[in-house]
Parts: structure tokens; sequence; C-alpha cells
């Protein structure tokens, strides 16, 4: 979910009271000019140039700001981009459980078929258990992507030769 200007202003700003003063930096004298050497072309393309002296940067006067609610967290703001590549999943998941994917249920599940910790039923099936531990879901996926949720009490074709 993208973030609004004043938005990500508020962030700034919140980030811009968080952090610590800098220190000013004291000023270097000047020094005198060096002479100019000529130097052959290889070897003036392998000098390294001398770094700049840092600028002394003084830190915005600091204002009072009101404490914080227990209701506004210090992290960042959470929430996804839904891709083209799991909508599908997302919309499936909402039809059969009746509500929308939780924070992290996503990559719990993938994770299972990454760990092959699920059951595998058959390439690309597998069945998989939600992070509460009581519903299971036969879901078709991928090492990198769930595709969709199966009917409840679909069974995987037995392998049958001609």
């Amino acid at each position: 979910m993208p973030l609004s200007s004043s938005q990500l202003a508020a962030l700034v700003e919140r980030a811009k009271a968080k952090a610590p003063p800098i220190p000013a930096a004291e000023p270097t004298p000047s020094r005198p000019r060096q002479a100019v050497t000529t130097a052959p072309p290889a070897a003036r393309q392998r000098r390294m140039p001398t770094p700049a002296p840092a600028l002394a940067v003084t830190p915005p006067p600091a204002k009072a700001e009101p404490a914080a609610t227990p209701a506004e967290p210090d992290d960042f703001p959470t929430g996804w981009e839904l891709k083209k590549e799991s909508w599908h999943f997302h919309r499936r998941f909402y039809r059969v459980l009746r509500r929308p994917m939780r924070q992290g249920e996503y990559s719990y599940l993938l994770r299972q078929i990454w760990q092959h910790r699920g059951e595998h039923l058959g390439e690309h099936y597998w069945r998989v258990t939600l992070p509460d531990d009581r519903t299971t879901l036969v879901v078709t996926a991928t090492r990198w992507r769930l595709i969709t949720i199966l009917p409840k009490g679909w069974q995987p074709t037995p392998d049958g030769g001609l």
C-alpha cells in the first residue's frame, strides 16, 4: 500500500525527531596550495582523489513533541501490495475461509512447501496447515508462489499405467 506524501512527510519528521544529534565538524585550517606536477596519463588515472572535508551541519532546533500514544507504534507501517502473481490465491482464500489472510500467513504456508514440512500429494499439490494448527488446506503451489486452494475433499488421481 503506497504512502501518501503527507504520511511520508510525517514519518520523515518523526525519524528526524528520534535521530541522535549530529556533532558539528571542526573547521579545518586552509592548506597551502601544492605545486602541480605533470605525471604520465596512466599515473594520473590510478591516483585516488582526496576526500573532501566534512561540512559543518547544525542540527535543527528540538521541537517539543507530544508523548507517543500506545496506538502509534514506533515501527514503520506494515502492509503489502498484492501482486498479479498471488491475487488469485488471496481471492480463493477469502472465498474458502470467509476472511482475508492475516499478516504472515502467506509466507507461513509457502515456507511449509520450501522446507518440505507440508504433505506432498503430487507434483505441485500440497496439504499445508494454517498457523492455528487446526485448519488444513490442499493447495497447488510452486516453490516460489501459492497458486490456488483446491476444493474440500480433493484427492490426487492414482498413477495407473496403461
